[in-house]
């Protein structure tokens, strides 16, 4: 069996997303790690935060990429080995930690300073920014439905499958349009950026230099790229890919597609939310694709992985 570990994006994060982990003492350094960056404690996280705390950007990051890591310890502490690893946005950030490559300490600091630096960008760009999901419209209808509204296509997912962003209002009114064109689904996102667009592409360059300067080791498994799938192998590479994406569009779509051919026969998606492994059985039925929180502990993720075999 060729196992793939797919982290969570921001989008899907809810009060209660650590309840599971705060029981797995083999999460315990990720979750400590992350909760000194969030400036609270995430495993009371459901007693301590609204739905508009976790809608920042800055602790939307932190909390879906201490959640991977977490969780990712957690299956490791039962075995659980992967044969590939990716990440949705900044989830990739996540990816690298599991796939080796970082410390779980080095990823939750570089994904504090890269929603930092997106903050900053999003500032400069002096209107509110946002994204949207859009299904069931062609990747070109929807490219010249954004260039109209002055948006962009952010992430393709699928052939009619993508998310966009740009500038707060301009999105609301294609959220608003798209049914009537034959959108069979529409839903805005609970962020405040618009990530993978030019809108914040001012944050690429000095995130580069953080990664520069972040420790970094060649991954034990393969990692690959949000941006076309490709795998990641080495540090300038990283540093390339990496600090890219955050103003370019992502081809999550191709991403998966790599995904299955470096041999990935099981998914699991770790993070929150099934986004991801809803995805992964939407396009290919034929592997099987769970997620995380479908569990009630990581040791029941690592009996399915297990069977999977």
């Amino acid at each position: 069996m060729g196992l793939a570990l797919l982290c969570a994006g921001q989008g899907s994060q809810h009060p209660a997303m650590f309840q599971r982990l705060a029981a797995e003492p083999a999460a315990s350094q990720a979750l400590e790690l992350g909760s000194q960056a969030a400036g609270l404690d995430l495993r009371e996280l459901a007693d301590s935060a609204s739905g508009d705390d976790l809608t920042t950007n800055r602790m939307a990051q932190l909390l879906v990429v201490t959640h991977a890591l977490g969780a990712a310890a957690a299956l490791a502490d039962c075995g659980v080995e992967p044969t590939v690893c990716a990440g949705y946005s900044v989830g990739e950030l996540a990816a690298h930690c599991c796939a080796g490559s970082w410390s779980a300490s080095t990823a939750i600091d570089v994904t504090s300073q890269r929603a930092a630096l997106m903050d900053t960008a999003c500032d400069a760009a002096a209107t509110p920014l946002s994204m949207a999901a859009l299904v069931g419209l062609s990747i070109p209808r929807v490219e010249r439905l954004a260039a109209e509204h002055g948006c962009e296509v952010a992430i393709i997912n699928g052939p009619d499958h993508v998310v966009l962003g740009g500038p707060a209002g301009a999105v609301q009114d294609i959220v608003d349009l798209a049914p009537e064109l034959g959108a069979r689904h529409v839903k805005r996102l609970p962020v405040q950026v618009a990530s993978h667009t030019h809108f914040i592409d001012t944050a690429v360059e000095p995130f580069a230099g953080v990664l520069r300067e972040a420790d970094w080791r060649m991954p034990q498994y393969a990692v690959l790229s949000g941006l076309d799938g490709r795998p990641v192998r080495e540090k300038p590479v990283m540093v390339s890919l990496l600090s890219r994406q955050i103003g370019e569009r992502l081809d999550w779509g191709r991403c998966l597609e790599c995904v299955v051919e470096h041999g990935a026969t099981a998914v699991l998606e770790i993070g929150p939310g099934r986004a991801l492994a809803r995805m992964v059985q939407g396009r290919f039925p034929h592997v099987p694709a769970r997620s995380f929180e479908d569990f009630r502990s990581a040791a029941g993720a690592a009996r399915w992985a297990s069977r999977q075999a």
